[in-house]
This record gives C-alpha cells, structure tokens and sequence, in this order.
C-alpha cells in the first residue's frame, strides 16, 4: 500500500494540490491567460467586485481544458445585470481519473482505479457607490478523494474603483471559510490576498490595458508578483502575462474573438514545474 500513497502524494503535489488548491486555479481561459489579478478579469473570480455582463442583457460562459499533469478543468457561468447590480451563478470542476490503487508489490493489474475531484458553486453579487465598486461570493465546495469526501463554505470579497481617469486599484480576499475533515486529516482553504493596479491607454483603433498585482497565498506561504498586458483590436483580444513565485515561474498568452452574440477564447500556460501545458477553451453567448 505504500506505493498507492506515494503515487497519490505525486500526483496530488505536483497537479497544485487536487485538494483545496483547485479553487487558485483559473475558470477561464481569460483567467489563464491574464494570471490572477484583480483588477481585470470581469467574471468576479479573482475580485468578486469586478464581476461585470454585457451592458444589452445577461451572457452564458462555458469552458473546458486540460491543467498540468492532464487535470481536467471545467467550468459554467451564468451572469446578468439588474440595475446598480450584477449577479452571477459559476459552477467549476477540476478532477483526476483512472488513478492506481497497487500493493506494494509487482502486480500486472491494479486492485482498483479510482479518482480524485473537486466541486465548487459560486454566487457572485457585485455593486457600487459612487466610485466605490464591491463584490462578495458566497461558495459552497465538495472534494472527494479516494473513498473520503469533504464539503465546506467559504466566501470571497472584493473591492475596486477607478483612479485618475483611465486607472483602477484593486483589492481582493478569497477562500474564507471552513471544510469539513477527511478520516485522516481536516483540509485547508487556500487562503489568498491580492492588491494591484491597471492602466488603460487607447492608440488609433486599439486600447490597451496594463495591470500588476501582489499576492499573499497561504497554501502554500508564499508572495507571488503577477504582470500582464491585453491588446484589443475590432472583434480581437489578446493577453499576455507572466507570474513569479519563490519556486515557481509562469508564461500565459491568450487571444479571443467576439461576433455578434458570440465569443470565442484560449488561454495557454507554460510552468516552470515541467509538468507539461495549462490550456482552456471559452464559449460564451450573450442573451438579447
């Protein structure tokens, strides 16, 4: 049995942690692409305050792909405006399979396969005084590992306003809450605080916005600097951004294309963990 524990230790470390650590990895493919940052991704997962939907109506999101290690993301919004608010519902799933329980022994065949997952519902309520812009998401989360499973709430908040004309400051504390315990050990929240700020310039038939950010993560105890850039050009956007940590380093890149009603994203991630490409799709549909 040491095998099995040793082989689920590897895969669990190493994927960013299938436990908890699946609510610090990105929903979107512009999530992925612009790095974690609060003061410009629009569907409230980094700031809930920022959560924002098309001025003409409510708009569905969707996105698929694959994290490192070959961890399977998912994840579907829901947001729509009603007046000073925007409201938002998001649901995301990231989840391992065909993993190996072995004896500690050669075997031709495993005594079982099994997987490892992880759920999460987010509602989102985002407003504003004045200049002042809050968010708050209340999130209810499931884990399952093995034969252990492990639920819990947790709540994020948010806060942004605009400076000087074309910049934004913005705040943000995520994942505070409380998990129920597994037989063998009682699971953290990853715990995260970010602070940064973005400036917006327009050039001819292009804008520009520049954003960069600190992060306190205290799963594990580490700063992270986060900068990163979005070009948009007619229909077209693209994003660029980079990421340093103390043992860990991130290269993301981006473009999307809107038509109409429609939307189209990628985001993709190099590592420096050598544990192959992060890359996710994004559909999304505005409702008239």
């Amino acid at each position: 049995m040491r095998l099995f524990f040793k082989l689920l230790f590897l895969s669990i470390t190493c994927l960013s942690g299938m436990g908890t650590q699946f609510l610090s990895l990105p929903m979107t493919a512009r999530d992925l692409a612009l790095g974690a940052n609060p003061m410009l991704n629009q569907n409230g997962l980094w700031n809930p305050a920022l959560l924002q939907s098309n001025a003409t109506g409510s708009e569905i999101n969707f996105s698929y792909g694959k994290g490192m290690g070959d961890l399977e993301l998912s994840a579907l919004g829901f947001t729509s405006p009603k007046g000073v608010l925007t409201r938002g519902l998001k649901f995301r799933y990231a989840g391992l399979s065909d993993l190996e329980l072995r004896e500690d022994k050669p075997q031709t065949n495993p005594l079982a396969y099994f997987s490892a997952n992880g759920m999460a519902m987010d509602m989102t309520l985002a407003f504003a005084f004045g200049q002042q812009h809050f968010g708050i998401t209340m999130r209810w989360i499931e884990m399952s590992l093995y034969m252990e499973k492990s639920h819990g709430l947790a709540m994020d908040f948010g806060y942004w306003r605009q400076i000087l004309q074309k910049g934004k400051l913005g705040f943000s504390i995520l994942n505070l809450g409380k998990m129920s315990p597994f037989i063998s050990e009682n699971p953290s929240l990853p715990l995260r605080v970010l602070g940064g700020i973005s400036w917006a310039s327009n050039f001819s038939s292009f804008s520009n916005a520049f954003y960069t950010s600190l992060e306190y993560a205290h799963l594990p105890k580490v700063g992270i600097v986060n900068i990163g850039d979005e070009i948009a050009w007619k229909n077209l956007l693209f994003q660029v951004s980079g990421k340093w940590a103390e043992e860990n380093q991130a290269l993301s890149a981006g473009f999307g294309l809107k038509q109409g009603l429609l939307g189209f994203q990628y985001g993709v991630q190099l590592s420096s963990q050598n544990l192959g490409l992060s890359h996710l799709f994004d559909f999304y549909i505005l409702l008239p």
